[in-house]
C-alpha cells in the first residue's frame, strides 16, 4: 500500500475528539503519515491526541486565528509527504477499513480523481451521504437517511461529486488541481474541488466499503456564516459547467423497486405533489417514462407554509383522500417526513394495493416498507 498522509483541520470539539482518536489509530494504513493542525481553537484540542498515535509520524501545526476549513487543510496538503493524501473532518467515527477502502479503490480504478466514504448518522443508522447528484441548481445527497444496508447504498459508484468529510486522493491529483480555494468559507470548498478533479479529466468516487459515522456540522455557528457567499461562488463558477445527474439515481431506486415486485409498472397510481424543492418536475419525468400520462393525474398539495421535516396527511389532505381507490405515489422533499402517519397509511392499506413513496433525494420505497425498522 502506498504511503498515506492523513490530513486533520481541527476546530476545538473536545466533544467528539476523544472518539475521533480513538478510531483514526486501527484505520490507519501502516507508515501513515498524520498531520493535526488546529485551525485557532480555543480549546486545548491537542491534549486529546492519544500517545497511541506515537506510533506514527504525527506533525502538529496551530494556526493563530481561526481561518476556516480550507486555510487548515492547505497547510495541511503543504506539509504531507505521501503518495495518498487523505482529508478528515473531526466529527467522525471511523471504520476500521475506511482509509484502507478508499486507498485500495485508487490502486484498482484507472484515472481516479477524490474519493469520498459512506457515512452514516450516528443516532438513527441511516445513511446521510453515499454520494450527491445536481438537480435543478441544487446539490443533494443522494438516497438520504436510507438503511445503511439498503442495497443502492452499498454500491461504489463513479459520481461527479461528494462531500469531503473523509477524502481521498494521490499526490498527483492534487498537484494537477490544486489546493482548496480558500475563498470558499466552510461550504462548498469540497464539491468545488471534486468538480475541478472532474474537468481535469478524473473520475471521482464515492466508496461504499469505506464507512464512517458522522455527527455532522459540528464546529458551532461560525461553520455556517459564509453559506450564502459560497452558494453564490459556486453557482457563478459552475452553474453553466455541471450535468444534471439526479435522474441517474431516480432511475437507479425505480428500476430496483421494479426488480422487487414487477406488477409495479401495471399500476395506475395518480402522483400526490407534497414537495417544495425544485427538483419536481426531474422526478416527474421520471415518473412518466414508466407510467404513460402519469404527468396529467397529479394532485398538487405542494407544501409552503407548514413546518418542513413532519408532513401529517390527515391534516394536510381533503379527509376524502384517505378512502380514495386510487394507488397513490407521493412525491415529498425527504420520506422521512412522512413518519408521523402511521394511521393514514394503515387505513390506505385496508383501501388500495401497496403504495410508493418518492422523494427529491432519489428514495422510491413502498409505502408499506418506510418505516418499519425506524424509532
Amino acid at each position: 500500500m502506498p504511503r498515506v498522509s492523513v490530513i486533520v483541520p481541527i476546530y476545538n470539539g473536545l466533544a467528539y475528539l476523544p472518539a475521533f482518536f480513538e478510531s483514526l489509530r486501527p484505520a490507519l494504513p501502516g507508515g501513515s503519515q498524520v498531520i493535526l493542525v488546529d485551525d485557532g481553537s480555543s480549546q486545548p484540542v491537542f491534549d486529546a491526541v492519544p500517545e497511541s498515535l506515537t506510533a506514527f509520524e504525527v506533525i502538529r501545526l496551530r494556526n493563530d486565528r481561526n481561518a476556516g476549513y480550507c486555510v487548515a487543510a492547505n497547510r495541511g496538503f503543504a506539509a504531507a509527504t505521501g503518495e495518498v493524501i487523505v482529508q478528515l473532518n473531526t466529527d467522525l467515527v471511523l471504520q476500521p477499513e475506511c482509509i484502507s477502502a478508499m486507498v485500495t479503490l485508487i490502486d484498482r480504478e484507472r484515472d481516479v480523481g477524490i474519493v469520498g466514504s459512506k457515512l452514516i448518522y450516528p443516532t438513527t443508522g441511516l445513511v446521510q451521504h453515499i454520494g450527491m447528484a445536481f438537480g435543478d441548481h441544487t446539490h443533494r445527497h443522494i438516497y438520504s437517511e436510507l438503511p445503511a444496508d439498503h442495497p443502492l447504498c452499498m454500491k461504489t459508484r463513479e459520481m461527479q461529486f461528494q462531500t469531503s468529510a473523509t477524502a481521498a486522493m494521490t499526490r498527483r491529483v492534487l498537484n494537477r488541481i490544486g489546493p482548496l480555494d480558500e475563498g470558499f468559507l466552510n461550504a462548498n470548498d469540497d464539491l468545488d474541488h471534486c468538480l475541478k478533479a472532474r474537468h481535469a479529466g478524473f473520475r471521482n468516487f464515492t466508496c461504499a466499503e469505506s464507512i464512517a459515522h458522522h455527527w455532522e456540522s459540528q464546529s458551532g455557528p461560525a461553520r455556517f456564516t459564509g453559506v450564502k457567499a459560497a452558494e453564490a461562488r459556486f453557482w457563478t463558477r459552475w452553474g453553466s459547467a455541471h450535468e444534471i445527474d439526479l435522474d441517474r439515481f431516480i432511475n437507479e431506486a425505480l428500476d430496483y423497486v421494479s426488480g422487487l415486485d414487477p406488477h409495479c409498472a401495471d399500476t395506475p397510481f395518480d402522483v400526490l405533489d407534497l414537495s417544495r424543492g425544485g427538483d419536481q418536475s426531474i422526478v416527474m419525468r421520471c415518473l412518466a417514462s414508466r407510467w404513460s400520462g402519469i404527468d396529467t393525474r397529479v394532485r398538487s398539495f405542494q407544501q409552503h407554509d407548514n413546518e418542513a421535516l413532519r408532513l401529517r396527511l390527515p391534516l394536510l389532505l381533503p379527509h376524502w383522500v384517505a378512502a380514495d381507490p386510487t394507488p397513490f405515489i407521493y412525491l415529498v422533499d425527504k420520506y422521512r417526513s412522512l413518519e408521523d402517519n402511521a394511521l393514514w397509511f394503515d387505513t390506505r392499506r385496508q383501501v388500495v394495493a401497496d403504495e410508493l413513496i418518492v422523494d427529491l433525494t432519489g428514495v422510491v420505497i413502498h409505502s408499506s416498507e418506510a418505516f418499519r425498522n425506524h424509532d
